[in-house]
């Protein structure tokens, strides 16, 4: 692939982090709807990704130290991904992979 001829180590899609982090959560408060499965994990999240804009980073002081603007765009956006998994959860329920 192209990309593998990139250094890319510090290139990150937050949406991602966000999403497997609120998947996380569902486990904890034990969603009865949230599959049991890798791959109907996998279905939601996918699912749930691609209903998200991506917010890309690449600087080391914006993970460790992220400034005001990208803390308040996270807010936002990790009660997005929740919405968008609450979404994909129904779907992949409704239409189970396997």
């Amino acid at each position: 692939m192209a990309k593998e001829l990139f250094v890319r180590d510090d290139l990150e899609n937050l949406s991602e982090e966000l999403v497997f982090e609120q998947i996380l959560l569902l486990q904890e408060e034990n969603n009865e709807d949230l599959p049991k499965t890798d791959i109907g994990i996998q279905d939601v999240a996918a699912i749930a990704l691609n209903n998200m804009p991506p917010k890309y980073i690449c600087s080391f002081i914006d993970k460790v130290s992220p400034r005001q603007e990208l803390v308040e765009d996270l807010r936002d956006l990790r009660k997005y991904a929740r919405r968008q998994i609450l979404k994909a959860v129904k779907k992949v329920s409704n239409n189970p992979h396997d």
